[in-house]
């Protein structure tokens, strides 16, 4: 996402009708989440994570000005003004917190899975970073921070550590006295298979997020394709969706078009996305969803969302091309 346009537009949106500004014809609103806590969550330092309280009173707007769809009828022939909630990485209080909320309120919505985390097999890196960055900041370490230091990790950049970096990672928990297999053991991050099934069964859409969550823009294609279709086979051999969605780790960006027609051509996916905000997407069934875990007030970030597709508009750059 482009950061200093989108600053102008979060500026200049309060002056703008609220309903006029959403009114605006787009393509679907795809608002996207991680995950709903009452607590902190020493695994989560790398977006805000918002309590029960703020994400119902978030739901509340986006149903004032949209109508909630399914994933269906997402591939179908989405109304004006639709919305589709979905939630990336699989994590356990989507099935304790979000579920049961979104049922209470109506809310069709979507679950994109890590086949290599399901059953807390294994740790997101980006998670695991988070925990050696509140370790850190409670009890600093010398020789843990020379260590990351030496091998470009730098608790600066500790939160974006990528996917290359996990060996360096593991050994600077083990300086810290981290163990991992042990949290994934005693807090259980993510859902299980039993608890993703039962989304499934009360009408909620699962979908793959690639297998173990790295940078698709820093892998190769081959292993790009690797990462989609293990995590699909384990949505089909698991849940058998209707639809077959696939949203991209991160971004799509760094992806080609001929890996998105490849994976649509031959029906390893339905429907897929990526994250670039609201625009349209220059490949059919492919589309961009909204971060919406972002610091600020949803409704002025929302507003500064449609008015930068506004202006985007009128100089003929709201379609993403790969």
């Amino acid at each position: 996402m482009k950061y200093f346009p989108r600053l102008v537009s979060k500026k200049l949106s309060p002056l703008f009708s609220t309903r006029k500004l959403l009114a605006a014809k787009t393509p679907p609103f795809l608002p996207f989440y991680h995950t709903v806590s009452n607590k902190p969550l020493p695994h989560i330092l790398n977006y805000p994570v918002i309590d029960e309280k703020q994400f119902k009173q978030e739901l509340d707007f986006y149903l004032k000005y949209f109508k909630p769809i399914s994933l269906e009828e997402l591939t179908k022939s989405p109304k004006p003004k639709s919305f589709h909630i979905s939630f990336d990485d699989g994590l356990k209080e989507c099935a304790e917190i979000v579920a049961p909320i979104l049922i209470q309120k109506g809310i069709p919505a979507s679950f994109f899975v890590n086949s290599g985390f399901v059953d807390n097999k294994e740790l997101f890196h980006r998670y695991k970073a988070s925990l050696i960055a509140n370790k850190m900041r409670t009890q600093p370490d010398a020789e843990a921070e020379n260590y990351l230091n030496e091998n470009e990790v730098p608790l600066k950049d500790l939160l974006q550590a990528p996917f290359s970096k996990q060996e360096i990672l593991d050994h600077a928990a083990e300086l810290l006295e981290i163990d991992f297999q042990s949290f994934l053991e005693t807090q259980k991050p993510y859902m299980t298979t039993s608890q993703i099934k039962d989304l499934h069964n009360k009408g909620f859409s699962i979908g793959g997020h690639s297998h173990k969550h790295p940078e698709f823009r820093k892998i190769s294609q081959k292993k790009q394709l690797k990462e989609i279709k293990k995590s699909m086979k384990w949505v089909e051999e698991n849940v058998n969706p209707k639809v077959k969605a696939f949203s991209f780790p991160f971004t799509d960006d760094g992806v080609s078009t001929n890996l998105i027609k490849k994976i649509h051509d031959s029906e390893i996916c339905d429907i897929s996305f990526g994250t670039a905000g609201v625009k349209y997407d220059e490949i059919p069934n492919h589309f961009q969803r909204y971060p919406a875990e972002q610091a600020g007030d949803l409704e002025l970030n929302v507003k500064a969302e449609f008015l930068y597709f506004k202006l985007r508009k009128t100089i003929g750059k709201v379609t993403v091309k790969h």
